[in-house]
């Protein structure tokens, strides 16, 4: 790591060298250790750190964004030459608008040294299961670690750091089985029962049946409800989207079309997920209400769609050249039921593990997307798991999912999202099946 003095001192040096009337400059370096394994057998283990530095500057009307991964000293030179360059054959547009220091909250500096030989006896357990059941394994598990340092023309100066572990993984023979989940370090981790859950799912879904398509109930587990939110958040919850009107959020702000139940928030401090402390701006992330008790809120502003509504920047800007802030850390509100409970109060539905090949592109304010169910599908029959189910086919809209909520369940897992997200399994009423699979 290079530690808050060496990166903001190198970035306190290379901005007096702009010779510009608005200025910025972010250095982002991630470590990422990872071991990935396949059929059995550990067949990849590397170690990597990116470093990317990203500079904007402003003139009047005019602004430019320009990064590089080389810092060496005549390497920037060239680049600040460059910057000259572009910044003369911008149009007049938009001024660059950057955010004012802002005191950044105390919060626990999470990291740790990666290990190898704990991922490699992590995934030597995994296969001893899928030999002791003549499967095959696959999947991965990394150790990740990042700082973000900023600084700007108008005082700011700005660093954090972040740290998580992320595995997943996967049994495949007749039928199939996954599980995939982040947390603060590989020890934080249960991959017991990681890798239990995925086990039984794969040893269950032998031999599926086909059942016809058709609006079911559904129990979507957490990494479903992940790729639901992850839609969502894209479509809806940035300020971007709502000032373009293509979010629906830009319909309803105010409004309760949600049950009570239904809260959803970001909040890059929380400890139940992973901190990541400032945006890619310098500024602290805000809590922000998205969804409460029924009420649509948000959305998540950086500084530029804040200034076009006289607001301030949540925290939530992206690396340039990007202009489209995203909420990183998101909570969707745990319900009171345990997922087996919600399960055993069910009379017919269908239980999906996770969903894969998801489009959301055809309706924006619907998030109305298509996809399929993938590794773990199941009939519920009188309160209890019947057979497994071919995987199927959906066009659904997600807004009318959280409408449909009728149960949410006690448990909550931490799943990779846009950033992240801790979410629960939720039961949904007329989710939309159009077609079906021969697998």
């Amino acid at each position: 790591m290079w530690g808050e003095d060496r990166a903001l001192s190198f970035l306190k040096d290379l901005i007096k060298k702009l010779p510009y009337e608005r200025k910025e400059v972010c250095l982002h370096i991630n470590s990422q250790e990872l071991t990935r394994y396949a059929n059995n057998i550990i067949h990849q283990n590397v170690a990597e750190e990116n470093l990317n530095l990203y500079i904007r500057v402003g003139e009047g009307s005019k602004k430019v964004a320009i990064s590089t991964s080389n810092l060496e000293e005549k390497s920037l030179e060239n680049l600040i030459k460059d910057l000259d360059t572009l910044l003369e054959s911008q149009p007049d547009t938009e001024e660059l608008y950057l955010p004012d220091p802002e005191p950044i909250p105390s919060y626990e500096k999470k990291t740790f040294d990666p290990s190898p030989e704990k991922r490699a006896d992590i995934i030597k357990k995994f296969i001893d299961k899928a030999e002791k059941h003549n499967l095959n394994t696959f999947g991965a598990i990394s150790e990740e670690i990042g700082e973000i340092a900023v600084v700007n023309s108008k005082g700011l100066e700005s660093y954090g750091t972040y740290a998580y572990s992320h595995g997943k993984v996967m049994y495949m023979g007749d039928g199939s089985g996954y599980q995939e989940e982040i947390g603060k370090d590989v020890d934080s981790m249960d991959y017991e029962s990681l890798s239990e859950i995925a086990l039984q799912k794969c040893i269950d879904s032998k031999n599926p049946q086909e059942i016809d398509p058709g609006i079911y109930t559904v129990i979507l587990e957490p990494l479903a409800v992940g790729e639901i939110l992850e839609q969502i958040a894209y479509f809806g919850f940035s300020a971007k989207a709502v000032q373009e009107k293509r979010s629906f959020i830009s319909l309803y702000q105010g409004q309760k079309i949600f049950k009570d139940y239904i809260t959803i928030y970001d909040n890059g401090y929380d400890p139940n997920g992973i901190i990541f402390p400032i945006d890619f701006e310098g500024v602290p992330k805000k809590h922000v209400d998205l969804i409460k008790n029924g009420i649509v809120m948000g959305p998540v502003y950086d500084t530029a769609t804040a200034v076009k509504e006289g607001k301030n920047s949540t925290g939530h800007a992206l690396p340039p050249p990007s202009t489209y802030p995203l909420p990183f850390n998101l909570f969707f509100v745990a319900g009171e039921k345990p997922l087996n409970k919600i399960i055993s109060e069910t009379e017919k539905g269908i239980l999906v593990t996770r969903f894969h090949y998801v489009n959301a592109f055809l309706d924006p304010i619907r998030v109305l997307a298509t996809g399929m169910t993938r590794d773990g599908t199941f009939l519920i029959e009188n309160g209890k798991i019947t057979k497994p189910l071919k995987n199927l086919r959906f066009t659904q809209s997600f807004i009318e999912v959280l409408s449909n909520v009728e149960e949410i369940s006690k448990e909550t897992y931490l799943v990779p999202n846009i950033g992240f997200a801790r979410v629960p399994a939720i039961k949904v009423l007329e989710f939309n099946f159009t077609g079906k699979t021969e697998f």
